[in-house]
């Protein structure tokens, strides 16, 4: 019990704090297009146009934050659905790249919170078997 809700108290903190972006009427537009940018930034391909350094560190804070949450609650969850299992060569990188192509494969979720859509990629991309 004491588990649950702790993992409420931290996913209503992290779903408020993902309301930041909320400017465009949809969280997960703003935010797939800066982690977009930011990829490209990584890959050595950067774009002017796409170069908003605030808007690319909230794309890998939401996704690092967000991982980091999962791992220390993954201890605590019994149903593997709701857990992530990282590979040890796991850097953020993959986790930002990760919500881009669950975004891109499910446009309809660019209206959800940013991080119950980061949520959603890193289980859909990272499941534990």
């Amino acid at each position: 019990m004491k588990t649950w809700m702790a993992v409420g108290v931290v996913l209503a903190a992290l779903q408020a704090s993902g309301m930041v972006f909320a400017d465009d009427g949809g969280d997960g537009v703003k935010f797939v297009k800066s982690c977009k940018g930011l990829l490209r930034y990584w890959d050595g391909k950067p774009s002017e146009t796409d170069y908003d350094a605030g808007a690319m560190g909230y794309c890998v804070g939401v996704v690092h934050g967000v991982r980091g949450t999962l791992q220390i609650l993954g201890g605590e969850l019994k149903d593997d659905r709701l857990r992530v299992c990282l590979p040890d060569d796991y850097i953020e990188q993959a986790g930002v790249r990760a919500v881009v192509k669950y975004l891109d494969e499910h446009p309809e979720k660019l209206t959800s919170l940013v991080v119950s859509v980061t949520m959603l990629a890193l289980r859909s991309s990272y499941p534990c078997k």
